[in-house]
């Protein structure tokens, strides 16, 4: 298994020959990642520092494994607990699927949980029995088989009676989705962390032997077209599309960026926070839209412009309800004792309030222990030709499955939240 270095977004990481440090030759491959991942990182002066990106790098000799920061103290298993529950309920992976992220996982590195989750989904498909295709073969047999291969049994066997040319159908595994699964399992054997991961895969593979092995599988994921025999891949062709951009050898040679499984924590924080809604919206019949752009702020029917995307909107029986904005950054009391937010992001939603005509709005940050002590965060933002609107902070709990609100509550639920 090759080493491991664990690092949190923005953190500034040294480029020298310390255990810690970065060589010439991983900081090549983090600015290569930087110039497809606009923001991934910044190169300083003898230093790298990290953005908001979190996930799994490949850097050759190691893995670089980036943690999201929620908290002023770094806490390597709660944080990789926080990213997996943010990826389970954003759905940007299919991971844990069939239960909650819980302290054993916590304590494992996200290499090996992304590991194992791909083997469980193989291993249900493998217990299910695997898709087999029909394949037409040509073969010399001792007894008919299929159809008598006229020519060839004359011209090759025609003095040999005891041996037939048939040609038949035979049921195989060898297709094209096996193909990829046997390749991805081929490919994380030499990166397991466990001797139980070691024997599932040895058990897995040998399940997978009709398959064949192939050079450069991407290519041949992406061809796949879409049959309702093979629904059941889906989410083991997922992963191994994942694993396979991570660690296959065919993506570290060349001026190729390094192999990488990243996620925009800006982005995976709102999507996740956006099924949550939606999910406990809709027995309320609260409905949610995500980047919603049916609004501007310059009124002409003709030529609108300035267009805005608020991330959710949320409607009660086409009635507008509230307008929420997620920010992943650590929000703090100020000196009024509130969660006082940036400027700019209060603009931002004044800007909203402008367009929509919607009185209730939400900034959403995730909770941390330093801001338990803050005074309910409502603020009455002024709007010309209209009254107040009420902006409301809250804060969620990255931490629980759930993401209960620790700070404020979202008035548009059932309002039994504790601010």
């Amino acid at each position: 298994m090759p080493a491991l270095l664990t690092a949190w977004e923005h953190e500034t990481l040294a480029i020298g020959q310390g255990a810690r440090d970065l060589s010439a030759s991983e900081v090549d491959m983090l600015a290569s990642i930087s110039r497809t991942r606009p923001g991934f990182c910044t190169l300083g002066n003898r230093s790298v520092r990290l953005a908001q990106f979190a996930g799994l790098v490949n850097l050759g000799g190691r893995v670089l494994e980036v943690l999201p920061k929620v908290a002023s103290s770094n806490d390597a298993s709660a944080d990789r607990g926080t990213f997996l529950r943010l990826l389970h309920a954003a759905k940007r992976v299919p991971i844990h699927s069939r239960g909650a992220v819980g302290h054993s996982v916590e304590r494992r590195t996200l290499l090996g949980v992304f590991i194992d989750a791909f083997l469980e989904e193989v291993s249900l498909l493998v217990r299910g029995g695997l898709l087999r295709q029909y394949q037409s073969l040509t073969d010399d047999l001792r007894v008919v088989r299929g159809r008598l291969q006229v020519t060839r049994q004359a011209t090759v066997h025609g003095m040999r009676p005891d041996v037939i040319s048939c040609r038949f159908d035979e049921l195989s595994i060898d297709n094209p989705r096996n193909q990829v699964l046997r390749t991805a399992l081929s490919v994380v054997r030499p990166w397991i962390e466990s001797v139980d991961a070691a024997r599932r895969v040895a058990e897995l593979g040998a399940a997978f032997e009709g398959a064949a092995l192939l050079r450069n599988a991407l290519p041949v994921i992406d061809g796949l077209l879409p049959d309702r025999r093979a629904i059941r891949y889906q989410d083991a062709l997922r992963w191994a599309e994942l694993i396979l951009r991570l660690l296959s050898p065919n993506l570290r040679s060349g001026n190729s960026p390094a192999p990488e499984m990243l996620f925009d924590m800006n982005r995976l924080f709102e999507a996740a926070i956006a099924a949550n809604l939606k999910r406990r919206g809709r027995p309320l019949g609260v409905e949610l839209s995500v980047q919603d752009t049916s609004h501007e702020l310059e009124d002409r029917e003709s030529h609108p412009a300035f267009k805005l995307r608020p991330d959710m909107v949320l409607r009660s029986n086409g009635s507008l309800v509230a307008i929420v904005d997620t920010k992943w950054t650590l929000s703090a009391p100020g000196r009024s004792g509130r969660i006082e937010p940036e400027a700019s992001h209060v603009y931002q939603m004044n800007a909203y309030a402008s367009a929509f005509g919607c009185e209730e709005f939400y900034l959403v940050y995730p909770w941390h222990s330093g801001v338990d002590s803050a005074a309910p965060s409502v603020f009455h933002l002024k709007r010309r030709g209209g009254g107040p609107v009420r902006l409301n902070v809250v804060c969620v709990d990255v931490g629980s499955d759930d993401f209960p609100a620790r700070h404020g509550c979202f008035h548009f639920l059932d309002g039994s939240e504790t601010s």
